[in-house]
């Protein structure tokens, strides 16, 4: 291949690139570039996350659909080729018959069960770039051995444009996700009226703040930030915290009650919806936490109706403001001082009392009354 088809193959992959970034193409045809020009080889484009672990965003091209769904569902996880793609430098580009030959794999998982399934493409060449710590983009082509004397410098040098063109790309899209998250923590604190709130990542970095959260964390109670990282006044919840961020599942909607002494707080935690970015960029994962302080006593509840409407007894009247101040069913029990038990057959005789089935139910009728 001559210098002029190389500089024509580049020219096209750059434009492909920037239309993807700008929305205008797929980047699927990204790899339908690197397939036509290199006639025999399939190439794929991923975002893969090596901590959690999971595939974001996979497109290929002269690859089965059946083939890149299981190498998501599975076999992503027990490529011997991802010590390369996790730790290498940014911007590295793999040869494989040259580093790390595809034929030592022969006898593994791997190699016999995805590879061979795939066809004869023992050889390839990938680059490797990184987003952040938990993002790797890798852009693999991939082609029969018999076809490495002709394929794999060319590919080398394509690919040495193809870094070039791609970082730019990643750091447009990365300005477009940074803006997009912003504006939807904004927006989740917005909604937030009488709560101390705050959005942080996964490991409680803060990223938006109202002011009752500002001024929290220079009081140091509930909660603190310091050297960049919110801590609350207890530190074993901080951990406790910690873990349901980062093991949480897409939809994490749980509350958590902290105590302090005599002081015991209510602290709401919910994952923001993810943005799309660039659809090669994943939106951060990001967290509304909220917290109040919980005190029964204040809790504006029309006792007198509660009892004459209803016929609720007076512990179920306390119960219930435990319930309405924010507490789940068995930090209530521990605020009325009330076995969890005893709790559970208290909320079934409110439920019949009042008409509803649900705690949900319940606390929207006792906002009315309220």
């Amino acid at each position: 291949m001559t210098s002029q088809n190389v500089l024509a193959i580049t020219d096209e992959i750059s434009t492909v690139v920037r239309e993807a970034t700008l929305g205008l193409r797929c980047w699927s045809d990204l790899c339908r570039t690197f397939t036509e020009a290199f006639p025999g080889s399939y190439a794929a484009l991923l975002n893969q996350n090596f901590v959690l672990p999971e595939v974001s965003f996979a497109v290929s091209h002269g690859l089965d659909e059946q083939h890149i769904a299981s190498f998501i569902g599975h076999y992503c996880h027990i490529n011997p080729w991802r010590r390369f793609w996790q730790h290498a430098q940014n911007g590295a580009i793999l040869v494989p018959e040259r580093d790390d030959p595809a034929r030592q794999y022969r006898g593994s998982e791997f190699y016999d069960e995805w590879m061979q399934a795939v066809g004869d493409f023992d050889a390839a060449v990938g680059l490797r770039l990184q987003v952040e710590d938990d993002q790797i983009i890798y852009l693999p082509v991939h082609f029969s051995d018999k076809l490495s004397p002709v394929y794999e410098r060319t590919l080398e040098l394509v690919m040495l444009e193809t870094r070039r063109s791609l970082i730019n790309s990643l750091q447009i899209a990365s300005y477009v996700r940074d803006t997009a998250d912003t504006g939807a923590a904004k927006s989740a604190l917005t909604a937030v009226v009488r709560a101390t709130a705050f959005v942080t990542d996964q490991d409680l970095r803060p990223l938006e703040a109202n002011q009752a959260a500002v001024d929290a964390f220079r009081s140091g109670r509930p909660v603190s930030c310091r050297q960049g990282t919110v801590r609350f006044a207890q530190s074993s919840f901080t951990t406790r915290v910690l873990h349901l961020l980062r093991t949480s599942p897409a939809d994490l909607a749980g509350k958590l009650l902290m105590r302090l002494g005599d002081e015991q707080w209510v602290v709401s935690v919910n994952q923001l919806p993810r943005t799309d970015g660039s659809g090669l960029i994943r939106g951060r994962r990001q967290f509304l936490i909220q917290i109040h302080k919980l005190a029964i006593e204040s809790e504006d509840l029309d006792d007198g109706l509660l009892v004459s409407a209803y016929g609720l007894t007076p512990s179920e009247v306390r119960l219930c403001r435990a319930l309405a101040a924010g507490a789940m069913l068995p930090d209530a029990a521990v605020l009325v001082q009330i076995s969890y038990e005893n709790a559970r057959q208290k909320l079934k005789s409110i439920f019949r009392k009042v008409g509803v089935s649900s705690q949900a139910d319940l606390k929207s009728l006792l906002r009315l009354i309220a």
